[in-house]
C-alpha cells in the first residue's frame, strides 16, 4: 500500500480480478455533506434515547460497570507501566530484568484494554458516537475511486452501507482512517516495551517471543510453531509435557497389546464387518460347488 498526504492507494481482488483503488482525503464539499450526516445520525440517536459522551462516567457507575475500586485499578496500571517504562529507558540494571519489566508491561496494557473496554463499547454508542461513525462510513463512500480514473467505487452512501461483504470496504476504511486520523499501523511495535524486545532481539518482526537461535517460544521458553502449539527440537507437535501427539492433539505411541493376570497378552476378538462376512459366505459356497 501507497502512501502520500492526501491519497492512500491498495489492491483488492474482486471476481478473481485485482483491481487499483485508493482512498482521498474529503475535499470541501465532502466534508460538507460528512457534517450533514453527522447532524442527522445525532439527532436520530438522540430521539431514539443515545446517551451524550459527557454522560458516560455518569452511567457506567450506575450500571456497576465502573466503581472507585476499578479506577484505582486503572490509575495503578497507568503508574505500573509508566515506572518500568522509566526503569527500561534509565538502563543501569540487568538486561534479563528488563525483559521482565518489558514483559510485565505487555501484561499491564493488555488488563488496561480490557479494563477500559466497556468504557470504550458504551463511548461508541452515544449520540457522538453513533454520529462520528455514520460520517466516517460517508466519506469511505465518498472517498474510495478507482486509482485510474478518479471515479468512486461506490455508487452512494447507502451502497457503501449494503456491501458488509464486499473486501474493499474493509480496506477502504482501514485506510481513510489511518489518514485522516493519523493513526500509525505500527502502533504496536512502536511500544516502547515492543520496541525494547525488538532491539534486543527477544521477539521477531510479529513481535513473538523467540529464543536466542530466533526460534518461537512462549512465555516460559518452550519452543512454539507459528500456530502457539508446542513442538520438540525436531518441530514434531508435541504436549506441555513434551509427549508427541498428532495434529487432533492424539499421543503418538507404539501400542503393545495388554497382559493377563499371568502375563500374557490378550488377544482382543477382531469382529468381521458386514462386507468380510460376505466375501468368506462367498469362498464358501465356491468350494462346495467345486467340490460337487
Amino acid at each position: 500500500m501507497s502512501v502520500s498526504v492526501n491519497k492512500k492507494n491498495f489492491k483488492a481482488t474482486i471476481d478473481s480480478k485485482e483491481i487499483e483503488l485508493c482512498v482521498v482525503r474529503p475535499n470541501v464539499k465532502q466534508r460538507q455533506e460528512g457534517q450533514k450526516v453527522y447532524n442527522k445520525a445525532f439527532r436520530d440517536a438522540v430521539e431514539s434515547g443515545a446517551i451524550l459522551r459527557a454522560k458516560v462516567n455518569s452511567v457506567m457507575r450506575e450500571q456497576n460497570l465502573w466503581d472507585d475500586n476499578k479506577e484505582a485499578e486503572y490509575k495503578k496500571l497507568i503508574e505500573k507501566i509508566n515506572s518500568n517504562e522509566r526503569k527500561i529507558k534509565s538502563g543501569g540494571i540487568k538486561l534479563s530484568e528488563a525483559k521482565d519489566l518489558a514483559l510485565q508491561m505487555r501484561k499491564d496494557r493488555s488488563e488496561l484494554r480490557t479494563l477500559t473496554s466497556e468504557r470504550s463499547s458504551l463511548d461508541s454508542n452515544t449520540a457522538e458516537g453513533q454520529a462520528d461513525n455514520a460520517q466516517f462510513n460517508y466519506w469511505v463512500s465518498a472517498c474510495t475511486v478507482y486509482s485510474d480514473t478518479g471515479k468512486q467505487y461506490f455508487n452512494s452512501y447507502e451502497d457503501y452501507l449494503n456491501r458488509d461483504n464486499d473486501p474493499v470496504t474493509g480496506q477502504a476504511a482501514s485506510s481513510l482512517a489511518l489518514m485522516l486520523y493519523n493513526l500509525d499501523p505500527d502502533y504496536e511495535k512502536k511500544l516502547p516495551e515492543n520496541d525494547f524486545l525488538k532491539k534486543y532481539k527477544f521477539v521477531d518482526e510479529d513481535l513473538h517471543l523467540v529464543d536466542k537461535q530466533g526460534r518461537r517460544v512462549d512465555s516460559q521458553g518452550r519452543l512454539v510453531n507459528k500456530d502457539g502449539r508446542y513442538i520438540n527440537e525436531n518441530g514434531e507437535l508435541i504436549d506441555i509435557d513434551g509427549n508427541k501427539v498428532d495434529e487432533s492433539g492424539e499421543y503418538i505411541v507404539e501400542f503393545s497389546p495388554f497382559l493377563d493376570d499371568d502375563g500374557k497378552p490378550v488377544v482382543e476378538e477382531v469382529k468381521k464387518s458386514d462386507k468380510t462376512e460376505k466375501i468368506e459366505k462367498t469362498e464358501e459356497v465356491k468350494k462346495e460347488t467345486e467340490s460337487k
